[in-house]
């Protein structure tokens, strides 16, 4: 058995001191493991512990031990929602059935389509547009079509809910663009009176769809636009013996005069007044009312206007075109146009809007009801 003198016990206990561990002590004194590690317990030696390792190993633990004790915690809340739903669960669901009502047979409304601002033999180039609409008389005579067709289409969709007896066909103006601008004069295909021959035609062909194709009668109020007049300025008083349009609603008044379930509305006013149950309607073309292109849009202006307007003869709704924007303003309804975005609307800075018409009905007891556009979309 090896005995170590105590100079190699001092070389041991410095290389202990300054090795990390059993294999360095061993390179270090060139003797083997077994002997080394046995003097080592004999001397009781150790080698020095790391300080700062120490005290990472300790931080590293706390931080370990921190995460389970929240993970801990978040597994026994979500061990507690999961108990409340599962609870939940448990709980005594008992549907019951729900039966179609059927229309009681006492619900009555009156449809109202508001008809205006087509425009017909104006064109629209793409390009004049920025490419967001184009017209033509062709593509016209396609939306004119359409309208009627729609309208029919709405009622029939509606008639399943309600009792409709009476549709109410407004027709406010500026079918025609004329011959009121020198741009006009360029650019339409028709002179104002061929242009009032062809929707003339166009308005009985509709007329006369919606009769073969639907049971109600129409009640037909009638306003002159400002685009039909064949003076260089707008007449106030006399504005109806100098409008085409106006003409147009006389002579379609005459083709329909036996026939029952027609009944033109024509006079020689600004405003044309309908009641409609316990309801008032007022139509006009809308070329009174005045917008700039303010903020508010039309809104402010339209609403001074009623208020104004309702000081003499009170109505519950206005309906008028003009602007080329259907709205539904609540004390008013304001019609698109058949002709779409153009120069104009970019002019009075309109908001975009494509070719429409409106469409609604006016409830027996709740006034107002599904209003909706005629969209006229196809080409």
């Amino acid at each position: 058995m090896k005995k170590w003198s105590k100079k190699e016990d001092k070389l041991l206990k410095e290389a202990v001191a300054s090795q990390s561990n059993l294999k360095g002590v061993c390179r270090a004194l060139g003797i083997s493991k077994y002997l080394v590690e046995k003097r080592m317990n004999e001397l009781s030696l150790d080698f020095p512990k790391d300080e700062i390792k120490i005290t990472q190993f300790k931080q590293e633990d706390r931080t370990y031990r921190k995460r389970y004790e929240d993970a801990v915690t978040q597994i026994t809340e979500l061990e507690k929602k999961l108990k409340a739903q599962v609870g939940l669960d448990k709980v005594s669901i008992k549907p019951y059935k729900i039966k179609p009502v059927k229309p009681s047979g006492t619900n009555e409304a009156t449809a109202v389509a508001l008809l205006s601002d087509w425009h017909y033999e104006e064109v629209v180039k793409a390009q004049s547009v920025n490419f967001l609409n184009t017209f033509n008389e062709g593509i016209a005579e396609h939306r004119v079509k359409q309208v009627f067709t729609t309208i029919i289409k709405y009622l029939n969709l509606h008639k399943k809910e309600t009792h409709i007896n009476t549709l109410v066909l407004a027709l406010m103006g500026d079918f025609i663009s004329g011959g009121i601008h020198d741009e006009l004069k360029e650019g339409n295909t028709l002179l104002p009176i061929e242009a009032v021959w062809k929707i003339q035609n166009h308005i009985a062909s509709g007329i006369d769809y919606i009769l073969e194709n639907s049971d109600v009668k129409l009640l037909i109020p009638c306003s002159p636009g400002n685009h039909g007049r064949t003076t260089p300025k707008q007449r106030i008083a006399t504005d109806h013996g100098n409008s085409l349009e106006w003409l147009m609603y006389l002579n379609l008044n005459q083709h329909y005069e036996k026939n029952d379930r027609v009944e033109f509305v024509i006079n020689e006013g600004y405003h044309t007044y309908v009641d409609i149950y316990d309801y008032t309607l007022r139509f006009h073309h809308g070329q009174a009312l005045r917008y700039q292109g303010g903020v508010g849009g039309i809104y402010i202006p339209v609403n001074k206007a009623i208020n104004q307007w309702n000081k003499s003869k009170k109505a519950d709704l206005d309906c008028f075109g003009h602007f080329h924007q259907m709205k539904n303003g609540g004390t008013f309804i304001s019609n698109g146009s058949l002709i779409g975005w153009n120069s104009f609307a970019i002019r009075i800075k309109a908001d975009f809007e494509k070719p429409k018409q409106a469409f609604f009905l006016v409830d027996k007891k709740y006034f107002v009801n599904c209003v909706r556009p005629i969209i006229l979309n196809g080409h």
